[in-house]
């Protein structure tokens, strides 16, 4: 996983949100640990980025285990019908990561100072993404809006 790293301890994976810097693209400083839950197969990076209206979690999440193998026209499909509706609020910007395998997409939202909070937005962001991608699975599956 890129920009991202993962504590395991007994039962749940702590991830660490680090400062980027822009400049050299080294990760220079720790801004909190977060217990991301069930939905930590969607995650595939997590960092922040600071700018002029303060520090931005920068979560980028894929198709998790919903799907082993995407071809061509899934792929287009996904990103042309992703339900951005779906995240929560406070999400600034969705931006589509293009030269995957797989669908990526990067979540940004501004980083709070209450770790309890940034977790929880994390979270959020991370069930809105599911939601998004199981009605997408839902359709393909029953071929009502989908085929290959």
């Amino acid at each position: 996983m890129v920009g991202i790293e993962r504590v395991s301890n007994e039962q749940n994976a702590d991830y660490i949100l680090m400062l980027k810097n822009p400049e050299t693209g080294f990760f220079e400083e720790e801004l909190g640990r977060y217990k991301i839950g069930s939905d930590e197969d969607l995650v595939e990076g997590l960092h922040a980025e600071q700018t002029e209206e303060g520090a931005y979690v920068c979560l980028r999440v894929g198709v998790g285990r919903l799907w082993a193998e995407i071809g061509d026209p899934l792929y287009e499909y996904i990103f042309n019908e992703y339900d951005v509706d779906s995240l929560p609020g406070f999400v600034t910007e969705l931006i589509e990561i293009d030269g995957h395998y797989n669908p990526m997409w990067e979540a940004r939202f501004l980083f709070s100072e209450n770790p309890a909070e940034t977790e929880d937005m994390i979270r959020q962001v991370l069930a809105g993404h599911r939601k998004a991608l199981s009605i997408l699975r839902s359709d393909t599956v029953k071929g009502d809006a989908y085929e290959q």
